[in-house]
């Protein structure tokens, strides 16, 4: 129960702070993006990969991090064509 009250205050927390940085300089906000990302990429090594992996055939496996590694991907395409836009 703890757990789940420290989750939602911290999203409710980071979309405060998401909001409050909405109208800020660009400079400002860029380290939004990679601390996003870094935060994903650990949550997802860390909680869900051997989750995944505990119950689960070698082929379920191997396209379940496939698509982890897709999202990644996807994430730096996104970040791509923002700092495109941007320029």
């Amino acid at each position: 129960m703890l757990l789940q009250l420290v989750t939602a205050v911290g999203a409710l927390s980071g979309t405060a702070i998401s909001l409050l940085a909405e109208g800020a300089d660009d400079e400002n906000v860029a380290w939004i993006l990679p601390f996003t990302a870094g935060g994903f990429i650990y949550i997802a090594t860390v909680s869900v990969i051997p989750e995944l992996l505990e119950q689960s055939s070698l082929w379920q496996s191997l396209c379940e991090v496939a698509a982890l590694v897709a999202g990644v991907v996807l994430m730096l395409i996104i970040a791509a064509f923002e700092e495109a836009g941007h320029a």
